[in-house]
């Protein structure tokens, strides 16, 4: 009998250690499905790095905010007439996800945190080209 009880002790131990939960990945699957949300957590995002940033460095103007995030993230930035072109999208950079919700989100974000009203205009393929302006 005790044999009995301690194999099934043992049986139930060893289940327990190989079953894991997908609720996490599936939680995190279904949200990058949601563009509406995943917007606007992006902006969220993007307003809190951008934050950050102001704290710590005296950035003048909207094309100092745009070289910044340019020559932090590695992305290319080009000042034209009216606003700035990033050769590829810096959210990718920092947050590793490839959404073009994502990319507009944080841009818009980040550029409020200093105080710019922005409108993106993302590009997307195998690489992005996203302009920048003031409204």
């Amino acid at each position: 009998m005790k044999g009995e009880k301690l194999t099934k002790k043992w049986r139930l131990i060893k289940l327990s250690r190989t079953h894991h939960s997908d609720f996490a990945v599936r939680f995190i699957e279904e949200m990058l499905e949601d563009d509406e949300r995943l917007y606007h957590f992006s902006v969220n995002y993007g307003r809190e790095k951008g934050n950050e940033v102001k704290k710590g460095l005296p950035l003048k103007d909207f094309v100092e905010v745009a070289e910044f995030l340019g020559m932090f993230t590695g992305v290319g930035v080009s000042e034209e007439k009216d606003g700035v072109v990033f050769d590829g999208c810096p959210s990718r950079e920092m947050t590793e996800v490839r959404k073009r919700e994502v990319c507009v989100g944080f841009l818009v974000g980040f550029f409020k945190a200093f105080g710019y009203d922005v409108e993106v205009n993302a590009i997307c393929g195998e690489k992005c080209r996203v302009e920048v302006k003031l409204k």
